[in-house]
Parts: structure tokens; C-alpha cells; sequence
């Protein structure tokens, strides 16, 4: 995890919360790989969460609030 994913205020445990209960991972870059996840913090609220997809292993390079742009990637309820 890079320092920088830190700056937005989301910590490393919250980051690793929604990326184990992720509600959406969708590739959003191929060279190199990236992946935006969408999942839960401790607390229930949303975060953005990018992984870089590196040789070595991945690697988290940015995590924030989610921005609602992205909440068409979320999957329906109630359908």
C-alpha cells in the first residue's frame, strides 16, 4: 500500500474492510492493470479504492469517500 493512498484520511484497515467485502471491482486501466474497487469502511460508508496490478504483487495507490459518479457500478437492490 503506498503512502499516498493514506492522504484522503481512509486508513489502511478501513481499505482492507472494502476490499474484502468489495460490492464492485471493475478494470479500469490496462497498462498498466488498474482496479477500482467499491466497498464498505468499519462504519458502513462507501470508498473508492484503485489497485495497481504490479509484477511483484498489488498494490493500493489511491482510497477516498466515494465519489458519486461511481455509483452506477454499484450493484441494484431490490430488482
Amino acid at each position: 500500500m503506498l503512502a499516498a493512498a493514506l492522504k484522503h484520511g481512509v486508513t489502511a484497515e478501513e481499505i482492507l474492510h472494502a476490499i474484502d467485502n468489495a460490492l464492485a471491482v471493475d478494470e479500469v486501466a490496462e497498462d498498466p492493470i488498474r482496479y477500482l474497487i467499491l466497498g464498505p469502511d468499519l462504519g458502513g460508508n462507501l470508498l473508492e479504492i484503485v489497485i495497481l496490478d504490479r509484477p511483484n504483487g498489488p498494490c493500493v495507490i489511491h482510497a477516498m469517500k466515494m465519489r458519486e459518479k461511481y455509483r452506477v457500478l454499484l450493484p441494484r437492490t431490490g430488482e
